[in-house]
């Protein structure tokens, strides 16, 4: 870790902006780790944490929070409105950080928003939104809110490409923790490079729509895009779905997940890895879906949460949960080295080529479900189906290799 520079803003003065650390070094265990081209900006109360971060002259800054709770607001203290209805919209290549080596010292609190805060024209999204050029959020709590997506959502438009990198970060209370997804016609093509290290993931106590705790997607006509992610370290529970990765509503995207040391637990499912996914009438089709654990756990996933079948782990190379025939040509493969699927109610671990929920026929045609089981894994009992329906072409497939 780099030195740390104690000094932080006074409440009536502007945000300093240095280009380099100073001071005696005394608290070095709380400086992040930012690069040394960085304008540094250190804050230390909720009204010049907005300043700093809506301003367009801070683009590649890093922003050091003080210890303290930033609670957001839609009005300012002179009641005059606050730009996205109170979120906090990074600037391009902008990051967050609070304390190192104490997660909860800082809060960003979004618990008395309004849902009108999280609306936007391709739906809901999350009081803290990245995804321009590159974004970190590092060492602190997001506090969010029910009618929330996510507490941190990566869907930001503006760049072709994006890093982002969530750590050491403990975000609760909205439908998701944190969702890295390419989103509608502001997203198509996008590609997103994501890293998610070290953090806890806590169900909301209330649910509006689907909780997940990790989405990974391109949803609802991001076409083309691309998602690479790296999860590592985190601990996912309370959630319908400890985790999502899937191409939904979304054609010809690709997504890749890394897992290594996750742990997916008291969700109904660990996780749901899909290769096209269709929840509405939208079509999914030409998508892949890579998936890989190393030593990861998807255990004791036994919330009793209603509308949900509870499982440890469940892929499908395609699902269409209304309709038939909307997903076609998609493929996914999941495969896990040292990782444990074990403890959950329902089924452990399911795998189908093609999942239609309503059974009004099939999901679609040439969908195909890998699975790769290695060391340890092998171990693992996959309940494994080419259809359901019954796909009376035959060109759905699920392969188990062992």
């Amino acid at each position: 870790m780099a030195l740390a520079l104690t000094t932080t803003v006074a409440c009536d003065q502007a945000p300093d902006r240095l280009t380099s650390p100073s001071g005696d070094g005394s608290s070095a265990a709380r400086q992040p780790q930012i690069g040394l081209a960085a304008t540094i900006i250190y804050v230390a109360d909720v009204e010049h944490l907005y300043a700093a971060v809506n301003n367009s002259a801070n683009e590649g800054a890093a922003i050091i929070l003080a210890p303290g709770t930033y609670v957001l607001s839609t009005n300012n203290a002179a009641d005059v409105e606050r730009p996205f209805k109170g979120r906090l919209e990074l600037q391009p290549n902008m990051s967050v950080y609070g304390v190192v080596g104490d997660r909860s010292a800082v809060v960003i609190d979004a618990t008395g928003l309004p849902a009108s805060s999280f609306n936007e024209p391709f739906g809901r999204t999350a009081p803290v939104r990245i995804g321009r050029g590159s974004n970190a959020i590092e060492w602190l709590t997001v506090q969010g809110n029910p009618a929330a997506a996510a507490g941190i959502a990566t869907e930001l438009p503006g760049t072709a490409s994006t890093w982002i990198r969530v750590a050491h970060v403990i975000s609760g209370g909205s439908s998701r923790g944190v969702d890295v997804r390419n989103v509608g016609a502001v997203n198509p093509g996008r590609r997103i490079a994501a890293e998610i290290v070290d953090n806890e993931f806590i169900g909301p106590s209330q649910v509006i729509g689907m909780a997940e705790g990790v989405r990974v997607a391109n949803f609802v006509g991001a076409n083309g895009g691309v998602i690479d992610a790296i999860l590592s370290g985190n601990r996912v529970h309370g959630f319908q779905l400890g985790c999502i990765v899937a191409n939904n509503q979304s054609s010809n995207a690709l997504v890749q997940v890394r897992s290594s040391g996750d742990r997916f637990f008291a969700n109904a499912i660990g996780c749901l890895i899909a290769g096209g996914l269709s929840t509405t009438t939208n079509f999914a089709n030409s998508n892949s879906t890579i998936f890989e654990a190393h030593g990861s756990q998807f255990v004791d996933n036994t919330a009793p949460i209603p509308g949900v079948d509870p499982g440890g782990i469940l892929v499908v190379g395609a699902r269409a949960l209304i309709q038939p025939n909307r997903t076609s040509n998609n493929m996914v493969s999941v495969a896990l080295w040292g990782s444990k699927v074990s403890g959950n109610s329902g089924v452990n671990f399911e795998a189908f080529g093609a999942l239609e929920d309503a059974l009004l026929g099939i999901a679609g045609t040439h969908n195909h479900a890998t699975i790769e089981l290695h060391g340890v894994s092998k171990q693992i009992d996959v309940q494994a189906s080419a259809s359901s329906p019954t796909d009376p072409s035959g060109t759905n497939t699920v392969s188990v290799i062992r």
